[in-house]
């Protein structure tokens, strides 16, 4: 891959992305959180995003470099499926500004681990257990963001043995924005972000129907060809596969996707932030917009890489779908201009995504697992950040050869299962109680790892985490449908069986530490 770029391209992207992290580090530290722990999570209202910021922030938040790298990919290689991932994404936007983003500014302060005080199902247990389940979302997210942009500059700048100075590099850097930027700091630099990628992405859809004369018909068709699987590209079961195992794969993927999208932790944070419950669902409205517009333009993307990259994508194997937008660039623009576009494309999405998260994860260790334990002080979420920076990048580094597709479903797994019921249970159920709390985020959480263990994606393929071993018990690789109900269903039963409910409690109601936190 290091031939996609002349050396005159390579200048330009490295200066591109030079210069866009210099700016956004200044850009945290003028408008970034000051010395307070609190500033990090919430800003002064004088100085928080409007709300059309805000919501251009969290679709950036929604938009991984797996987003544009991956899910490209898949759809390039098999059609139908890769744009069933889109879909169940743009669902799960639709169901978070309808269900999740105006209750939740309502009651959650500063982390959505308030809004479980505030209803009833709360409790310093719960609070832990919160905390530790999206650090598990969250871990995965980060490697599979540092990994990807570790690849994709080890291979730009024509040395595959830097990848891993590449991710230890671009970590660090991350996680300086995080620590330093804070809620406001990091919104900047996602908005910075989307200015820079959704234009070129549009460019480049407009380019692909422009190259087959503005005939989608045209364009689907050669897709078809290109991808040497004919009119299977077209039809649902190249990724999911057939039969029944295809069946629940292709729900659970809709399914679990867009249960996924409702709990991300990122995208909480930033809605929380928001000045007011109705600001925050304008500021969804603008994030459903946005991603809209980007995922119309990812599709005619992968499709259009299907078409004029299909044979070069199969000779160069799956390691290759990373690399499938600067492929198709090659081939749209032999000049190389469009393809260090979409480079910096690729580096700026990994590298406000890992911002992002970085915050959120320090965010959710510093105020609900070390404050709900009595250890937190006043820098607590600062150093969080910076500390789960660190170890993401080690972890990046020792799992950089692993397949992305298990590290990116088993977060996406475990947030649509074990965080996603628990706040629609919170919000919408009186009778939801902390014990059901507790048995929805760890029950899930276990089974989701326990499925995905079992599954083709650990053992018993080529493309395993261990190829030489098989200890399958099944080839379900997307477990949604069963994990997500599984969830729901430990939540009520957790609920119904609690001992003070039936009692006539209400669970453990808001402690002194959330009250204390309500008068912010």
């Amino acid at each position: 891959m290091s031939t996609l770029l002349d050396p005159s391209s390579r200048s330009l992207v490295f200066a591109v992305f030079s210069v866009f992290v210099v700016i956004c580090l200044m850009l945290c530290v003028v408008t970034g959180a000051d010395e307070d722990d609190r500033a990090l999570a919430r800003s002064d209202s004088r100085r928080r995003l409007r709300s059309w910021q805000q919501g251009i922030a969290m679709g950036g938040d929604t938009t991984t470099v797996a987003t544009v790298t991956v899910l490209v990919g898949m759809v390039a290689t098999f059609g139908f499926d890769g744009l069933g991932v889109m879909l169940g994404s743009l669902i799960g936007v639709v169901l978070f500004l309808v269900l999740i983003v105006e209750p939740l500014r309502r009651h959650a302060s500063l982390t959505a681990a308030d809004l479980l005080d505030a209803r009833g199902s709360g409790g310093p247990a719960v609070r832990v257990s919160w905390g530790v389940v999206t650090l598990l979302v969250c871990f995965p997210l980060l490697v599979v963001q540092l990994v990807v942009v570790g690849n994709v500059a080890a291979a730009l700048i024509g040395q595959p043995g830097m990848r891993t100075g590449c991710i230890v590099v671009i970590g660090c850097a991350m996680t300086a924005l995080a620590v330093s930027g804070g809620i406001r700091g990091t919104g900047v630099v996602m908005i910075a972000k989307s200015a820079i990628a959704l234009p070129v992405l549009l460019v480049t859809a407009v380019l692909v129907l422009d190259r087959f004369g503005w005939d989608p018909g045209r364009l689907l068709d050669a897709a078809a060809g290109g991808s040497g699987t004919g009119e299977a590209f077209l039809r649902p079961g190249g990724y999911t596969g057939e039969g029944w195992v295809g069946a629940v794969n292709r729900i659970g993927q809709t399914f679990g996707m867009s249960m996924a999208t409702l709990a991300m932790p990122a995208v909480l944070m930033r809605a929380i932030s928001t000045k007011s419950p109705r600001g925050a669902r304008a500021g969804g409205r603008w994030m459903l917009g946005e991603l809209t517009l980007l995922y119309g333009a990812l599709a005619v993307v992968g499709v259009g890489a299907a078409a004029l990259v299909g044979e070069a994508l199969r000779e160069a194997g799956p390691a290759a779908q990373v690399f499938t937008p600067l492929m198709l660039g090659r081939a749209l623009d032999s000049g190389g201009i469009l393809v260090a576009a979409l480079a910096c494309v690729l580096f700026l999405t990994a590298l406000a995504a890992v911002v992002d998260v970085t915050l959120a994860a320090g965010i959710a260790l510093g105020r609900d697992v070390m404050a709900a334990s009595g250890k937190a002080d006043g820098a607590v979420s600062r150093w969080s950040a910076a500390l789960t920076g660190a170890v993401s990048a080690v972890v990046a580094v020792m799992v950089a050869d692993w397949n992305l597709v298990v590290v990116s479903t088993l977060w996406l797994a475990i947030s649509g299962a074990a965080l996603s019921p628990v706040l629609l249970y919170a919000l919408y159920w009186p009778g939801f109680t902390a014990r059901g709390a507790l048995w929805c985020l760890w029950g899930a959480t276990a089974l989701t790892i326990a499925a995905l263990a079992l599954s083709p994606y650990v053992s018993g393929t080529p493309g395993s985490i261990f190829p030489g071993a098989d200890f399958r018990v099944w080839d379900v690789t997307i477990p949604g449908l069963l994990t997500v109900p599984a969830g729901f269903l430990l939540g009520w039963l957790g609920s119904v069986t609690d001992r003070r409910r039936a009692a006539g409690g209400a669970g453990v109601r808001g402690s002194s530490h959330h009250r204390e936190m309500d008068t912010v």
